[in-house]
């Protein structure tokens, strides 16, 4: 506003002076007064005017301070976030309420000091937080830090803080501000994930990632030290039938439990792993000798198995195969250690399970021989390469055939003629057993239901398949599909299955009884069958086997226990049938012990079914009929 001089002596002094009064006790003031004047001046009205509208603008100004100052407080209030100041020279401290809140400081007895701060947001990296602080200075740069609080307000929080420079009118370094968050959760959170990243969530024990990286780590310190590392891999025997029998939860059940022992037999500076399924590796570092690792390997087999209950109501028994590889002698680094921990593991498991086996050069080749076997007898079925032959089943009193026994064959063009012996349990353990069993029972009764003389087929059937749980709809559905009558079919089972897993056996054996098949127990007196067993589940036949029919004379052992079979069979009212009759003075003496069905090489080996026409052709063929027919063939 321009005042004119000439009328300025016109002004009355005291005019202005209560203007300028107003003004400066109202600047101070929030309310809505304002300036007034009694002056009919133009001047003095326009000189009060100017000084409200001054009065406006500075209210406006302080009201938009405050209010982004409350809402930046709300914010910080929100956000847990915690400001303070520090000025360089003497270090004099301020911090706002929310820091009080921030450090659990609810009565705000902390008194704000450099110290204070460092000592509430820093103790346990103190010496982190004054280099950050020294740092902002003498570089005139921000920089983050974080850093775990003191014991005054918790030992386990963790606080993000940011200092900042804030310079004066020469360009110097003047005080440093910060703002501080408790990141104690997300820091929480980050372990949880990085713990997850690296170990087993089921067991809490170190998994594959983080197994390497620490064997790596021990292989080093080892080499430095010329010293011996051991790793004993192992995993337990028959852990699917578990999962397959009593479901995943309680196999899950059980990898906790090995888990637990094993916490309980190894030393604190073992390194325990899971790797996956029911595999696991202990890693025993720093001068021990081979002497340390087999004493473990027997401690393991001796006490971390056994048995465990399963919901407090199934007892499970428990085994382990272990293999062990040593560094230096067996592998330089910590893959190769490892192959070859697991190279011995499938070596032992293969000779018998439940013990354990060191690593030697040899295992190599029937490791590599035995997986080109696994993935081979993978390929086999859709290749063709099974087929089925049948081996003749007598009558002994009347001497005429009753019927055949499918036995499955695996003729491969890169392995040769397969034995059963070999690629059934390979095909067992590699969980190829269910379709390899549903294709038996389909070809068997396909080719059953062509003969014109509707003799009976025999399926042996793998306690896998019992263990799925579905062979009775399997079975159902494949009598309708061929059109075998249900009577000719005859399931064998062995009575393995009868020990290991009865109740579930007891149900599918009763859903294929209830079919009309008949169900025979194969290989019977060579497990621990009891007479409680035997009345409880719906057999209707028992076939001995072959091993005491192989020393079999007069007044021999043998005798007397196929005698005691026989009287059994009699007494429960199941035909006996005698496996593994090679000799006319073995089929003699069993016919005179009353045996009702004889099978062996003596009476027929077993050969593919176009060599029996005679017997399938033909009703009532005897076995001196036939044997004429095929010799005449």
């Amino acid at each position: 506003m321009v005042i004119d001089q000439a009328i300025v002596p016109a002004l009355k002094s005291a005019e202005i002076e209560d203007i300028c009064r107003q003004f400066c006790t109202l600047a101070d003031e929030i309310g809505p007064s304002r300036i007034t004047t009694d002056s009919s001046h133009p001047l003095v009205q326009k000189f009060a005017l100017a000084a409200n509208f001054s009065l406006d603008v500075a209210r406006r100004a302080v009201r938009a301070s405050t209010e982004a100052i409350q809402e930046l407080r709300k914010i910080h209030r929100m956000a847990r976030i915690g400001s303070w100041r520090v000025i360089v020279e003497g270090r004099y401290t301020t911090w706002s309420d929310e820091m009080h809140t921030l450090v659990g400081d609810v009565q705000r007895a902390i008194i704000p000091g450099f110290d204070a701060l460092a000592q509430l947001l820093a103790v346990a990296e103190r010496a982190v937080f004054e280099a950050a602080f020294a740092s902002v200075i003498e570089t005139r740069q921000g920089t983050t830090i974080e850093s775990r609080a003191g014991d005054e307000i918790g030992a386990d929080r963790w606080f993000w803080t940011d200092m900042q420079p804030e310079f004066d009118d020469h360009g110097a370094v003047f005080a440093v501000r910060g703002i501080c968050q408790e990141i104690t959760e997300r820091k929480s959170a980050f372990e949880r994930i990085r713990h997850l990243a690296r170990h087993d969530p089921l067991t809490g024990l170190a998994n594959r990632a983080h197994l390497s990286e620490q064997l790596e780590l021990i292989l080093a310190e080892a080499s430095r030290r010329r010293e011996t590392v051991a790793v004993l891999c192992f995993d337990l025997d028959g852990f699917k039938s578990v999962n397959d029998l009593y479901g995943h939860a309680a196999g899950d059940d059980v990898l906790r439990e090995m888990a637990r022992r094993l916490a309980c037999h190894v030393r604190e500076t073992d390194l325990v792993a899971r790797i996956g399924g029911d595999e696991f590796v202990v890693v025993q570092a720093f001068g021990q000798q081979p002497e340390a690792a087999q004493s473990l390997a027997r401690r393991l087999l001796e006490d971390v198995m056994g048995t465990m209950m399963l919901k407090g109501q199934t007892e499970l028994s428990l085994s382990t195969s272990i293999g062990i590889a040593y560094y230096p002698a067996d592998a330089k680094t910590a893959d190769d250690l490892l192959a070859r921990a697991d190279r011995a593991l499938y070596w032992i498991k293969n000779e018998g399970r439940n013990n354990f086996a060191a690593y030697d050069p040899t295992m190599e080749r029937e490791y590599q021989d035995r997986r080109k076997l696994e993935h081979d007898l993978r390929l086999a079925l859709q290749r063709s390469e099974f087929s089925l032959v049948y081996q003749p089943m007598l009558c002994a009193r009347l001497d005429q055939f009753m019927g055949f026994e499918a036995l499955l064959r695996w003729t491969s063009p890169v392995h040769g003629s397969v034995p059963p012996d070999i690629f059934i349990g390979i095909a067992e353990s590699i969980g190829i057993m269910g379709p390899l069993g549903a294709w038996v029972l389909r070809t068997a009764c396909t080719e059953a239901a062509r003969w014109q003389n509707p003799l009976k087929i025999a399926v042996n059937v793998s306690p896998i398949q019992v263990q799925q749980g579905n062979l009775a709809e399997t079975v159902a559905e494949i009598l309708a599909a061929t059109g075998l009558a249900p009577e000719r079919l005859e399931i064998e089972v062995t009575e393995s299955l009868l020990i290991r897993h009865p109740e579930r056996a007891l149900a599918t054996l009763r859903a294929i009884k209830a079919l009309g098949v008949r169900i025979a127990m194969d290989d019977f007196g060579t497990g621990y069958s009891s007479l409680a067993t035997l009345r409880a589940f719906p057999f209707d036949k028992l076939k001995v086997d072959r091993s005491f029919v192989r020393d079999l004379c007069e007044g021999s052992e043998s005798m007397a226990i196929i005698n005691a079979i026989l009287g059994l069979g009699r007494g429960l009212r199941l035909p006996v049938v005698v496996e593994g009759v090679e000799t006319e003075l073995q089929a003699a003496i069993l016919r005179r012990c009353g045996a009702d069905e004889m099978q062996g090489y003596l009476l027929g080996r077993p050969l593919p079914i176009d060599q029996f026409k005679t017997i399938t052709v033909g009703r009532g063929a005897t076995r001196g009929a036939a044997a004429s027919r095929h010799h005449h063939a």
